[in-house]
């Protein structure tokens, strides 16, 4: 939507652009002021601000979702099922000549981000103009719009590192040397969209009133987390003192990413997130718990596993700090959902799943700890070294594996968040028409069995399954799946709990002991899942009692945590990133069961479905080629 006279400005100099970023230059007058003449046109411009924010949780799209090593899939292209952008990335296909999931474009399934920062600077330049807004309203969706512009920043700096900054759209009248905008330091970004935010929460509601119609907007409490996160993300060993990139520098000479670890960066972080944890509070918000309203008794195992599903899949539940997009998350249930049952081919019911297409990988399922609370390889009850192995399930273990059934040592004796993420052969799946725990669905996931591999389309390439993604409130019908959407979580409360306990051992590093607010908050989420505290699993289970007392042992017990509790939403893929531990992750052989197999005992055989040769320069999305050719000031990320 370029202006003309911005056109013919380019086409004079000689250097036609064609680049959506640079369409940062306002439509033409006559249409701001129709845009801003009523409060009805003021509030659909606001929505369009809005409509850039990323559809989290939805494939294709939201690279948390499938880019690490969280899930994969049979194939990227099927009759069935395509994924040709975020799965390509995660092969090692991503190009510079035309960006996989490009934000900065909004091409490949990316939005262009700086439109959409475009937009919310035009809102907020012309927003006093609407004359029958009240002053309240006008300060509230100013305060919205600059939110959302410091987000969609963080959005990109998150992406590609140095990104360039715009205060204000670049008028008509601009030179040559105005319209080449160039990337800005790390740490001059994150000054500016805090300061937005800053600016901003004053003016937010602690709540929203009309549930029906605003749900989804900026709060003070989504403003506060996501200042969180960026402050987090900053004060993280990526973009905090990293000198793998010393030698990434802007035109000055002057490197884009501080060389100088700062550890006051994380009092910040742990600051905001301790303000944003009490604003969250004070609204209302609270970890969520699951109060079985039917008139069917349920376990307490069910009501347990379900408080650890339905943090999810719960409608506007009071976990959600800041939750968006439903487009995608009818598709996204259903690349979840496995064929529950043999015979159904009788009436097609299941003719809108594709049986876990969508499947979670081995290394996730070996992420969770035991039901003592302690990774399995530190647990001294729990023999690890047979986790591969078959036991049979009894009557003891039937609200998480089927009595009788034979399946891996590795699924049994689990903590309860595994069985609320997880599906595998053998284990439970409740709900999707069955509301008695005494009478649930059970997976059946070998080859040619209900939920395993029955032909050449449509199954789980590990064997395992995304229960946590599908509300179990979904029905089958005949002909059909009926699906009902949620919004997908951008930032819930535990995430909060969780950033803060990370945040403050990093403060306090010097100081020789872990704070206490550290255990106090980890332990909120841990017994949310039905765990004893940090401190007390592992001097009653590990092999190495006083790991929690020191500051490498908590760092390590609190990413696994942020792992396991977030798990399959999006998070582990940017967490693993800004610890700088990609390499380390995303080089390993991607595994599963051999799911080919229909006996037992070949079945269960590791099964190498894929060896990741992740590169350093991967860290990092490519500019555009073209991009940087029609303006040589944007300087190109390395290796690219």
């Amino acid at each position: 939507m370029k202006t003309k006279k911005i056109f013919n400005f380019l086409l004079l100099l000689g250097f036609l652009s064609g680049c959506d970023y640079l369409d940062i230059v306002p439509d033409n007058l006559p249409t701001l002021e129709m845009a801003f003449n009523n409060k009805s046109s003021a509030e659909r411009f606001l929505f369009t601000c809005y409509s850039f924010v990323p559809e989290h949780g939805k494939i294709g799209t939201d690279p948390g979702m499938d880019v690490g090593d969280e899930v994969w899939y049979y194939s990227d292209n099927s009759a069935d099922y395509s994924n040709k952008t975020t799965f390509w990335i995660a092969k090692g296909m991503q190009n510079s000549n035309e960006p996989l999931v490009d934000y900065w474009n909004g091409t490949q399934w990316g939005k262009a981000m700086f439109v959409g920062i475009r937009d919310c600077n035009v809102f907020i330049e012309n927003i006093e103009k609407v004359p029958d807004l009240s002053a309240y309203d006008k300060e509230t969706w100013k305060a919205e719009a600059k939110v959302l512009k410091a987000f969609y920043h963080f959005w990109m700096m998150r992406m590609y590192g140095p990104i360039p900054i715009i205060k204000e759209n670049i008028p008509v009248s601009a030179g040559e040397d105005e319209v080449r905008v160039v990337r800005d330091k790390i740490d001059d970004i994150v000054t500016y969209i805090v300061s937005l935010i800053d600016e901003s929460v004053e003016y937010l509601p602690l709540n929203i009133q009309n549930e029906a119609a605003e749900m989804g907007r900026i709060t003070r409490p989504a403003a506060k987390a996501i200042k969180a996160k960026i402050l987090a993300f900053a004060a993280s060993p990526f973009f905090n003192g990293n000198l793998d990139y010393a030698n990434f520098k802007n035109a000055e000479g002057e490197p884009f990413f501080n060389q100088v670890y700062d550890n006051e960066k994380w009092t910040k972080a742990a600051d905001a997130c301790l303000e944003a944890i009490q604003c969250a509070e004070e609204a209302g918000h609270g970890l969520y718990e699951f109060v079985n309203m039917s008139s069917t008794q349920l376990s307490d195992e069910t009501i347990l596993s379900l408080s650890n599903r339905c943090k999810v899949t719960e409608r506007w539940n009071k976990e959600l700090v800041w939750g968006c997009g439903q487009s995608g998350i009818r598709d996204l249930q259903v690349l979840c959902q496995p064929w529950l049952e043999s015979n159904y081919s009788s009436d097609d019911r299941y003719h809108n799943a594709r049986n876990g297409t969508f499947a979670p990988t081995l290394a996730v399922a070996e992420t969770f700890y035991t039901k003592n609370g302690v990774s399995m390889d530190e647990d001294k009850n729990y023999d690890y070294s047979k986790r591969y192995t078959t036991q049979v399930a009894t009557e003891a273990d039937k609200y998480y594996i089927q009595p009788g059934y034979t399946t891996a040592k590795l699924h049994f004796d689990r903590e309860p968040r595994f069985y609320a993420t997880l599906g595998f052969d053998g284990s439970s799946w409740y709900g999707i028409g069955k509301m008695d725990d005494n009478d649930m669905w059970y997976l059946q996931a070998k080859a040619k069995q209900a939920s395993g591999k029955r032909g050449n389309t449509l199954y789980s390439i590990t064997g395992y399954f995304a229960k946590k993604l599908v509300r179990y409130q979904n029905a089958m019908v005949p002909a059909s799946i009926q699906i009902e959407t949620y919004p997908f979580p951008i930032i819930r409360l535990a995430d909060l709990y969780l950033l803060y306990a990370e945040a403050l051992n990093e403060a306090k590093k010097e100081e020789g002991t872990v704070p206490e607010d550290c255990y106090t908050y980890i332990d909120k989420v841990r017994a949310r899942a039905g765990l004893k505290g940090v401190k007390d699993s592992w001097r009653l289970y590990a092999n190495d009692a006083n790991k929690p007392n020191t500051y490498e042992g908590f760092q390590t017990i609190v990413r696994k945590e942020r792992m396991i509790e977030l798990a399959l939403e999006g998070q582990r893929f940017w967490d693993i990133r800004r610890w700088n531990l990609a390499n380390q992750y995303f080089n390993k052989s991607l595994q599963g069961w051999d799911i080919n197999q229909s006996e037992t005992n070949e079945y269960y055989k590791l099964n190498t479905y894929f060896i990741r040769n992740y590169e350093d320069r991967e860290n990092l999305w490519p500019l555009k080629d073209y991009d940087c050719i029609v303006n040589p000031k944007l300087v190109q990320n390395p290796g690219w």
